[in-house]
């Protein structure tokens, strides 16, 4: 990821967007954040969350739940907002976003300036009327299926702390499976070096997968 702070390239994206005006509207600092496909865009581990708005290319936003099931949201492309729901969550929710392609946004600090985003009518008007059409998409989507060896996996790269899992009973209360079927398919996933153990109970993501779980979610 990269940011950019060139004013020429800056005013050009933002004349160039459908919500100029309200880009404009509020007195902020802009900045330009370019990505190359695979990098995620948003995640509940940002430390310094933005409000986004597609340029060019595409993303895909996706949520994990915490059983590791995970919902395809959408896809967007020119346009596309993503990180409104900072601005009333904070950053705890568990919507991720990726490039699918390069990809380059507008951005404001939403942490920086969210007083003064949430005090400008003309962008709350913008964002509430996105956000009322994404949860409208929402209610009508189900759950990808996946193989529960596929869930474990997505536990441990999105909801453990330094993707590693701690505690089999817990783990498996969180992925709705028994101890035991949870110790088989860990012992599985370790023959295939897909994680390792590093300790009783404990296990965490090799770096292969690390890296995957950047690129291929």
């Amino acid at each position: 990821m990269k940011k950019i702070y060139d004013p020429n390239k800056i005013k050009k994206a933002v004349n160039h967007s459908i919500y100029k005006e309200m880009l404009y509207s509020t007195n902020v600092p802009l900045f330009l954040l370019a990505y190359a496909p695979g990098e995620i865009v948003a995640a509940p581990w940002q430390e310094q969350p933005c409000f986004q708005i597609v340029q060019k290319g595409t993303l895909s936003v996706y949520f994990i739940r915490d059983d590791g099931s995970r919902y395809s949201l959408s896809s967007g492309g020119e346009n596309y907002m993503i990180g409104e729901m900072n601005l009333f969550t904070g950053n705890g929710n568990s919507v991720y976003a990726e490039a699918s392609d390069q990809l380059l946004t507008i951005a404001i600090d939403s942490h920086l300036y969210k007083d003064q985003l949430l005090n400008n009518i003309y962008f709350m008007q913008s964002i509430v009327s996105v956000m009322a059409e994404k949860l409208m998409i929402i209610t009508n989507m189900d759950a990808s299926a996946s193989t529960l060896s596929d869930r474990i996996m997505n536990y441990i790269r999105f909801k453990c702390e330094n993707q590693r899992l701690c505690g089999l009973e817990k783990a498996a209360f969180a992925l709705h499976c028994s101890s035991r079927q949870l110790q088989r398919l860990l012992n599985e996933l370790v023959e295939k070096g897909r994680v390792e153990k590093t300790g009783k109970g404990s296990y965490r993501m090799v770096a292969e997968e690390k890296l995957e779980a950047y690129q291929k979610p």
